[in-house]
């Protein structure tokens, strides 16, 4: 068993643990039977290739617990409730919602009787003038998030983000003096607001809000009923900062790391450095980092030049982000989104190299869209289980304009460069791009009109794996029967 076998094995055996622990919560007399045979099983054939297989056992055992203690933990009865009194830091960019602004909190110091380690989420006024960084005296009754809709556990999805109270009315909430951290906080967000500025001043609404959306992130700048159409076209995940998004950057400090003379490879670490700058560009959320630590994976197996090795390299940062965080898998669509579309452009783009002649005059097109359709293939079931809708012209419409978005992006981000070196600048190639903007908005907004363009569909969790079991059944044919078994780095950029 070589080693490469042995860490996909392991990094399996605890993924697969956490995915069963968090879908069908075994009894734990079954994970104590099964820790004691495979105990009894290393005591009777102590030989290499039994250990090799109590490795991955082992993980998978504690994937199933971590998720379990995860979950019991965010549970009604095990989190107090009341009055919380204290001073709390705003650690979240505070965010614009239709009736209030949503501020994620957590406390530093209490005076009431308990002090929380869980965040709160505070639906603060819109009025509220306060920023990232700051530390509040703040006073609520908080209370435990209430699931309003049965097909969407609401608790779950705020504890993945360490969320655990949710105050609806601060009794006291007073900015206190700024400290070091605070500035420091306040400085990082510096780019992303000063960014968002400078695209809401080179191009009109709504096309500024999608610009914003396909950048730093976010559907929140997009009018209610053109974010309804961006879901009904399938499109949603443009909006969010996934490991799509992510590889279309990297791809794009690509090309400009080789017309600045750089070599193939020297312009893939260029990408990587290019998406930590990003990441801090954007805030560093959570969702942005895990994107681009998969989205490094993606470009680094590139420079290995092995399918294999890029698997494993992404199935390593997915098992470091459920050893942090294991109700992830379960409750973080864009966790789930991001893996799967990176994966998709890790196996994929070796044999769309294949496909597709050099002296094609439209390879670098060609090759977005059919990325676009192997992507397409990966998440369109993760869609429909989550949101139990499904659009027929979904894939349609990824093909058509997604192709479009990289160049929408790039000449965003060229617009607002110009904007900052001298205004008037940015004319051209903000003009440029809100062309290629308006053709997204405007072919949305034209699908969402079209009767029966969306069904509501109950996508059974068996038909999900039955269709990655088809996807995976395809993947090892053609890599069978493919004539080339290493990815060549050349070939994909």
């Amino acid at each position: 068993m070589s080693k490469d076998q042995v860490f996909l094995s392991a990094c399996l055996g605890y993924i697969g643990g956490v995915f069963v622990g968090s879908f069908f919560v075994p009894p734990i007399w079954s994970l104590i039977l099964g820790t004691a045979f495979f105990i009894a099983l290393l005591i009777a054939f102590p030989y290499k290739k039994t250990f090799f297989f109590i490795i991955p056992s082992i993980l998978f055992l504690s994937g199933v617990v971590l998720v379990a203690e995860s979950v019991d933990h965010f549970r009604e009865g095990t989190l107090y409730r009341g009055e919380v009194v204290g001073t709390f830091r705003v650690v979240s960019d505070p965010e614009e919602k239709s009736f209030f602004k949503q501020v994620i909190i957590q406390a530093q110091s209490c005076i009431s009787g308990w002090c929380p380690r869980e965040k709160i989420l505070w639906q603060a006024p819109r009025t509220t003038d306060i920023v990232i960084g700051a530390n509040i005296a703040f006073s609520c009754d908080v209370e435990l998030p209430r699931n309003f809709d049965p097909e969407f556990d609401y608790r779950m999805f705020l504890a993945k983000d360490n969320i655990g109270y949710v105050c609806s009315k601060a009794s006291q909430a007073d900015v206190l003096s700024e400290d070091n951290q605070a500035r420091f906080m306040r400085f990082f967000f510096l780019p992303k607001r000063a960014f968002e500025n400078a695209v809401n001043k080179s191009l009109p609404q709504p096309e500024a809000g999608l610009a914003a959306g396909l950048i730093i992130g976010g559907s929140n700048r997009l009018p209610e009923t053109l974010k309804q159409g961006f879901v009904i076209a399938g499109l949603s995940h443009i909006v969010a900062i996934s490991g799509y998004n992510i590889a279309l950057i990297a791809q794009g400090f690509v090309i400009i790391g080789i017309a600045l003379g750089l070599w193939r490879r020297q312009a893939l670490w260029f990408a990587v450095i290019g998406i930590i700058l990003f990441i801090f560009l954007v805030g560093a959320p959570a969702s942005a980092v895990r994107a681009g630590v998969m989205g490094v994976c993606a470009f680094m197996a590139l420079f290995f030049g092995r399918v294999s090795r890029g698997i494993n390299m992404l199935l390593f940062a997915g098992v470091v982000m459920l050893l942090f965080q294991p109700l992830l898998l379960r409750y973080d669509i864009g966790f789930q989104l991001s893996f799967l579309a990176t994966l998709a452009i890790i196996i994929s783009a070796p044999y769309i190299d294949q496909f597709i002649p050099r002296e094609f005059f439209g390879r670098s097109f060609l090759e977005i869209a059919l990325l676009t359709f192997s992507v397409e293939l990966f998440v369109v079931p993760i869609i429909a289980y989550q949101f139990h809708i499904f659009s027929p012209f979904a894939l349609i419409m990824n093909i058509l304009l997604l192709p479009l978005v990289p160049y929408a992006m790039g000449v965003t981000f060229i617009s607002v460069l110009g904007f900052f070196i001298l205004p008037g600048l940015h004319i051209l190639p903000a003009s440029i791009a809100y062309g290629l903007l308006r053709i997204i908005t405007y072919a949305v907004e034209r699908l969402s009109t079209v009767p029966y363009a969306v069904q509501g569909v109950a996508f059974h969790p068996i038909l999900l794996l039955l269709w990655y079991a088809f996807l995976l059944s395809v993947i090892l044919l053609m890599r069978k029967y493919s004539t080339h078994k290493y990815v060549q780095t050349e070939s994909v950029l």
